[in-house]
């Protein structure tokens, strides 16, 4: 009885956030509260089209998977997979999660993180775990949360039930504070981020998927999956909110 009158009050609640009008977090339209973003803007969110399967990143029209950067070289992590294009107002909005706490904006960028998702894994095999890119503890205390684990607990309760899929949060550690990302070139990224990260010695994982709200150059989720791969892992996919146009 007392389950049931939980399972009725959280249906209730449910009910009632699709009934209540607020104004859209960016053209202030009208729209409920259980969908923060109005369905005009979320059309209009710029989403990557014809991408790499490799790196993620747009290319021209071709009848293969691969763009030529990765078919010459390709990345050491095996697919990337991202529900936007780091452009205006995705930015804007990325910004304000991270830099200003504006946890309200996550939701329905993580929404639609996850339908891109189940697309793409729709004839593959899911991965057995997903590892939020970590924090170090010095930035984590600056910024008071750390947006890839929590964009990574939305993102799973997100996902289908049938996955299975757990979240690894001790496998890879951080465990050098670096510079900030922002502003530097990709061969600066990589040399920032050389020795930043340790990994257990041993896993039973052979697929997993690295998460993070952003993927720029690709810097810290290849620095990461040399590490897994060198503890066994077989294949490392890259889930983002938003790939940068241009590596």
């Amino acid at each position: 009885m007392r389950q049931f009158k939980i399972r009725n009050k959280v249906y209730n609640w449910l009910n009632l956030n699709q009934n209540i009008t607020i104004s859209c977090l960016l053209c202030r339209a009208d729209t409920t509260a259980d969908q923060p973003l109005c369905r005009l803007c979320l059309k209009t969110l710029p989403m990557p089209e014809n991408t790499c399967y490799r790196c993620g990143l747009p290319m021209q029209a071709s009848f293969t998977q691969t763009c030529a950067n990765c078919l010459k070289k390709p990345p050491v992590f095996d697919r990337c997979i991202s529900a936007f294009s780091y452009d205006f107002p995705v930015n804007f909005l990325i910004q304000k999660i991270k830099h200003q706490r504006q946890i309200v904006y996550l939701p329905p960028l993580v929404k639609q993180l996850s339908k891109v998702l189940i697309h793409s894994y729709d004839d593959e095999s899911w991965p057995e775990a997903v590892i939020p890119v970590p924090l170090h503890n010095k930035r984590l205390r600056y910024r008071g949360f750390d947006q890839s684990l929590l964009l990574t607990r939305q993102l799973l309760q997100s996902l289908p039930d049938t996955t299975s899929i757990t979240m690894d949060t001790q496998l890879i550690r951080r465990r050098k504070h670096t510079d900030s990302q922002q502003g530097l070139t990709a061969t600066k990224r990589k040399g920032n981020l050389k020795g930043a990260f340790t990994a257990k010695q041993s896993t039973a994982f052979r697929h997993v998927a690295l998460v993070d709200d952003v993927v720029t150059t690709g810097a810290t989720v290849s620095e990461i999956t040399l590490l897994l791969k060198k503890q066994g892992v077989e294949t490392v996919d890259v889930w983002c909110l938003a790939r940068t146009p241009v590596s």
